[in-house]
């Protein structure tokens, strides 16, 4: 027997020093009652842990054709916001993108289009009623609407002007 202290038995690296244990980081997951109160304001993850939109929620409560408008408006929003905050480089700025030949990621034209999209569907919603727009941009940006009825004549609207066709009974 060696003398010395004794050999720990952990998981080594080649070297034979022993390998660092990754630690788990300790995520506080609150009380029981917080966790209900979190499940009732941002609602239940899904199987990758993601968090569904508050138009998901509500779909009980709204028709198909409504809620196919709603998903239309959220997404457009998406986009116009991700276009209107999308880094640009123009030709000739920092030394041209250092020296990359000032390529952008954005594209101008499907930024636009973006941008077109979404205002086109603000002013249908608009022409309607201002109450319902106020109620469907809240939708948009992630918080609940504040006046159900409010929210339904826009994403009508919003369907009415996007040409869907309420589905008829047989």
């Amino acid at each position: 027997m060696a003398a010395g202290r004794p050999r720990k038995f952990r998981p080594r690296k080649p070297c034979g020093r022993l390998r660092q244990e990754a630690m788990e980081p300790a995520i506080d997951k609150g009380t029981p009652e917080t966790q209900e109160r979190r499940k009732q304001a941002f609602g239940q993850a899904d199987a990758h842990g993601q968090l569904d939109r508050v138009l998901d929620r509500l779909r009980a409560r709204l028709t198909t054709e409504q809620y196919w408008a709603g998903d239309i408006a959220c997404m457009a929003y998406e986009r116009y916001n991700a276009a209107i905050h999308a880094p640009r480089v123009v030709a000739g700025q920092l030394q041209d993108y250092v020296q990359g030949g000032g390529v952008s990621s954005v594209d101008p034209e499907a930024a636009q289009k973006a941008v077109d999209r979404y205002r086109d569907i603000i002013s249908a919603i608009r022409r309607y009623s201002f109450r319902s727009l106020k109620q469907v941009e809240r939708v948009m940006r992630g918080s609940r609407p504040t006046d159900i009825d409010a929210l339904r004549v826009g994403l009508t609207a919003l369907a009415d002007h996007l040409g869907f066709q309420a589905e008829k009974a047989a």
